[in-house]
């Protein structure tokens, strides 16, 4: 018999509000928040594991979420796959046809709670996860600390939030693989200033007379901008640049005092 599980009002305006500020985003301070903040009405613990890539060889990336002050050797043990937690965790998870799983002290699972949740005192745990339609790229990810035994609103959500928490979690890190790709250092000062102002709809001639510079090394300028920032044009470089960090509100209004 499947269990069923009543949303309140309540439950139904959180989750709203939840899945649409997922969508928002894009950085990891955002993450943290939406994970720490209405993320815990339907799933209430103290550290979230991200662990994405390669389910079947294990050749994970972890990314750690907690509010708790975690060991030194936590990630480095969640991380291994012989001696870690994640490993067995990912292992239990595909053996039940990759449904969301909850591992305690008392479920009866061989050999018991892993001995760094033991350590971290995190005697329930929810993991669920997801893997793409072709292939073993996917992610798994492991609640731990839960508040309260596992139960059946606790799956539910778990399941039904899955694909949410997965693209909030690809969208952060393909945000900070672009900025790993193209560090700020990338452009000059002076290209992030022409780029500031291409951004506010100058002409070269317009950006040349503001930075008293010819027109000649606004395009030359520009010309590099393209090339660091691999596009090919000027409405993509800035969107390039905003999307990764370059440009900020104030950036490209430097005027050269005369």
């Amino acid at each position: 018999m499947t269990d069923v599980v009543n949303l309140t009002s309540e439950d139904r305006e959180r989750l709203v509000f939840l899945i649409d500020t997922s969508i928002k985003i894009n950085r990891r301070f955002q993450f943290f928040l939406w994970a720490q903040g209405t993320l815990q009405s339907f799933i209430p613990h103290e550290t979230l594991v991200c662990a994405t890539g390669d389910l079947g060889t294990l050749q994970l990336r972890n990314d750690v979420f907690s509010r708790a002050t975690l060991p030194d050797d936590f990630e480095p043990v969640a991380r291994d796959p012989v001696r870690g937690f994640i490993a067995p965790l990912l292992s239990h998870w595909n053996s039940v046809d990759r449904g969301p799983i909850a591992m305690s002290d008392d479920n009866g699972e061989p050999g018991g709670l892993h001995p760094m949740l033991h350590r971290m005192n995190y005697r329930n745990n929810l993991c669920h996860g997801v893997r793409e339609v072709r292939g073993a790229c996917g992610a798994f990810f492991a609640f731990l600390g839960l508040d309260r035994p596992v139960g059946a609103r606790e799956r539910y959500f778990a399941d039904l939030l899955m694909p949410h928490l997965y693209m909030a979690t690809m969208r952060m890190l393909d945000s900070e693989s672009a900025v790993a790709d193209c560090p700020a250092s990338v452009l000059s000062e002076r290209e992030i200033q022409v780029l500031g102002w291409v951004r506010d709809g100058k002409t070269n001639a317009e950006i040349g007379l503001i930075l008293d510079i010819s027109p000649l090394t606004v395009k030359n300028h520009v010309q590099k901008i393209l090339r660091k920032l691999d596009v090919s044009n000027r409405a993509q470089a800035v969107a390039k640049a905003v999307a990764i960090g370059l440009l900020g509100s104030g950036q490209g209004r430097e005027v050269r005092s005369h």
